[in-house]
Parts: structure tokens; C-alpha cells; sequence
């Protein structure tokens, strides 16, 4: 088993005795970060991560009134980020990679593009520069994004109303 770092961001903060009883049902692997957008900042052992945050978002259900409004996952990064990260490529380099200028074509298309801003995933960018261009950098994972992903969605769900009805859509999709 591996020990997953993980941040999940929640729509308020729990008092104490609701704390207490999400130390109570296994939340001990997990530090309370209080403030306007409370945070809890996990260190939970799993097979996958999918599984890690999944089990952390069953226990923090627990608590009535509380859910998670995000997973924290440092993925969305410009050109400019992604350079940085990377330590051997420029962000002029990134942004002829990106424009198909240089290199065999196929770079990952942003996530937003706003006001001559483009923001990517790291881990989609860090993977086609290890597929497709030889470097030597570490995996990013993706699967932490689509757990943020799925958390977001299921907010928008029950803000609307609409949870069964997005949940039959996941099934089916």
C-alpha cells in the first residue's frame, strides 16, 4: 500500500465535537487547517488514490451538513509554471511545443484559456514531455484531478438539486 498526500477543502469548518467525531471514524491520518476556506491536509494509506480521497469524502459525509468542496491537487499550471516545474525547458520552449511550431505535435490543449491566459494540467504536460519528447521528469498523477472532478460536480449536483439524475449520467456516461 502506498501513503497518499492529499488536500480536500470543505464548506465549513467542523466544531469541535464534529472533529471529534470524524477523529472517531479513522480521521486521525488527516490535519484540520482552519480558516475562511477550511482544509483538511491527509496522509492516507490505500491501494490507489481514487481510493484514498474516496474514503476520506465517506468519513467527512459522516458529519451532517459538512462535504467536501474540493481535492487539492497543485495540477492547473501556464507555460510559465510548467517550465518552472519542469528545471530543464523555457516557457518559450513550451509555448512553441504548444503551438506545434517544434516538436512531433500533439501537446495537451488547455484546461482554460481567458484573457490571453492558458492554464494546463501539469500531469497531462509532464507526461506528453516524457511519451513524446524523452524527458526525464517524474509522473504526475492524474487521478487526483479527477477526483477533483467528481467532488466539484457532485457540489453542483446538490446545489441544483439534481444529485440522482447526475448520478444516473455518471453511470451511463
Amino acid at each position: 500500500m502506498t501513503i497518499w498526500d492529499f488536500r480536500v477543502m470543505l464548506n465549513r469548518e467542523p466544531d469541535a465535537d464534529e472533529y471529534n467525531q470524524l477523529v472517531e471514524a479513522g480521521m486521525d491520518d488527516c490535519a484540520l487547517v482552519g480558516g475562511s476556506q477550511p482544509y483538511f491536509m491527509c496522509d492516507r494509506e490505500s491501494d490507489s488514490l481514487l481510493e484514498a480521497v474516496a474514503s476520506v469524502l465517506i468519513q467527512i459525509r459522516e458529519v451532517r451538513g459538512l462535504w467536501a468542496v474540493s481535492v487539492a491537487h497543485d495540477d492547473a499550471v501556464t507555460l510559465g509554471d510548467a517550465a518552472r516545474r519542469h528545471g530543464g525547458r523555457t516557457q518559450a520552449s513550451l509555448r512553441q511545443l504548444a503551438s506545434g511550431q517544434r516538436g512531433p505535435g500533439g501537446f495537451p490543449e488547455p484546461l482554460i484559456e481567458a484573457d490571453n491566459v492558458s492554464v494546463y494540467s501539469w500531469a497531462e504536460i509532464s507526461e506528453w514531455l516524457r511519451t513524446k519528447m524523452g524527458d526525464d521528469i517524474p509522473r504526475g498523477n492524474r487521478d487526483i484531478a479527477l477526483a477533483d472532478a467528481a467532488v466539484k460536480l457532485a457540489c453542483r449536483a446538490r446545489a441544483m438539486h439534481q444529485e440522482p439524475l447526475v448520478r444516473r449520467l455518471v453511470e451511463v456516461a
